[in-house]
């Protein structure tokens, strides 16, 4: 390696070292989560996710959708957009936002994703696997002000039975993960209360391959970071890794700080997909390497109730943000991370030698948070849970 191209490497992780402190710094250390809307979104609020298949940056609306649970008489899949108007120089955006479809979800929603070809694919606690398509079927910019939803249509367009205990009795889809770089002809692996893996194609009536006895307990949650490895999350605290293409796993692990503390969810590294992020039921959050799973890499403890979902900032790479049924989100930087440290666990910013951890949340808001999704373009963190109301904040 050149003199020059080495500068320019240091230089930059200088530059990213920086970046990382100055968004923590830039975080407000107590209460700044905005409610973004009164009225009703359709119930509790079990997911919350962007429509991150188009890079349209030339473009301020920003598509996301949200999913309900727990729901008296029907659940829903609204879909959402928000659009962010400059107020000038140094000013925050000011951000409006409607609703523009709105469909019936069987079941609750247990996880999202957009997927292309303006087509939203959801799990449900019935043990389906859903995809809606979301088609404008407006014939002018004006929308309908007495509903406030412009006329899009969510037409269900596929809805599967995977996971079951009995051909009576349903059991949770709890999560699931599409093959990289299948996006075009979708490979999706499913996971559920059931303790099985279950593999299809989209477009198919018959599962590409089940494995019948993946986990003895539930399985919370999946990852598919690489064509021949699948990671599981279950309800005893385990990591469970897979090749695809067989029935057993090649490596089982666990947490020693956290025996048998259940696993609520997963998420891997922007760029180094051999990093993987958990959440658990203590409200703590723990950073793995797969490539040595002995003992996980990093732990933190940013909340003091169950952590339900955890991502990495696409850019600051070092930053963890979880949502917990504690009612707030927390942020943490592992920047400086060293192996044996304590963190008071309080609603401002916790300064160590090694680690960095703020909680944001809305001071009327004692309810879970469930769920969380960030577009970075628009820099949007925005949130749901029980409490029925989305939550919003710009980072």
């Amino acid at each position: 390696m050149s003199s020059d191209i080495w500068i320019t490497c240091v230089t930059f992780n200088k530059l990213l070292d920086s970046l990382n402190v100055f968004i923590m710094d830039n975080l407000s250390p107590s209460y700044d989560l905005i409610g973004l809307s009164t009225r009703s979104t359709g119930g509790k609020i079990s997911k919350v996710r962007f429509d991150d298949t188009k890079q349209e940056f030339e473009s301020n609306e920003v598509l996301f959708a949200t999913g309900s649970w727990d729901t008296p008489k029907e659940n829903t899949l609204l879909l959402w957009n928000v659009e962010q108007i400059s107020l000038g120089l140094g000013e925050q955006p000011s951000l409006t936002y409607s609703v523009l479809g709105k469909t019936t979800h069987e079941g609750d929603v247990t996880d999202m994703r957009f997927i292309g070809d303006n087509i939203i694919l959801t799990s449900s606690s019935n043990g389906s696997l859903n995809a809606f398509q979301f088609i404008n079927t407006n014939t002018s910019d004006i929308m309908d002000q007495s509903v406030g939803t412009s006329h899009y249509q969510l037409q269900e367009i596929m809805s599967r039975r995977l996971h079951s205990f009995t051909d009576t009795k349903n059991a949770s889809l709890n999560s699931f993960a599409i093959k990289p770089h299948s996006i075009n002809d979708p490979l999706v692996a499913t996971v559920g209360e059931d303790g099985r893996i279950v593999i299809v194609r989209i477009e198919d009536s018959i599962k590409d391959h089940v494995i019948e006895d993946a986990d003895a307990s539930s399985i919370k949650a999946i990852l598919w970071p690489r064509s021949n490895e699948i990671i599981l999350a279950n309800g005893c605290g385990q990591l469970r890794i897979f090749d695809p293409r067989e029935n057993k796993p090649t490596t089982i692990c666990h947490d020693p700080i956290n025996i048998r503390v259940p696993i609520n969810c997963l998420a891997f590294h922007p760029s180094k997909v051999h990093k993987v992020a958990s959440g658990n039921n203590k409200g703590g959050v723990t950073i793995w390497d797969t490539r040595k799973l002995s003992e996980p890499e990093k732990h933190a403890q940013p909340h003091n109730s169950r952590v339900w979902e955890v991502f990495f900032h696409p850019y600051y790479q070092e930053l963890l943000f979880s949502c917990s049924e504690d009612g707030t989100i927390g942020a943490v930087n592992f920047a400086d991370f060293t192996p044996s440290f304590s963190i008071q666990d309080s609603m401002n910013a916790v300064k160590g030698q090694n680690v960095t951890i703020r909680k944001i949340g809305f001071k009327s808001n004692e309810l879970p948070i469930n769920s969380i999704d960030y577009h970075p373009h628009s820099k949007l963190l925005i949130s749901g849970g029980d409490n029925e109301n989305l939550l919003y904040t710009l980072i």
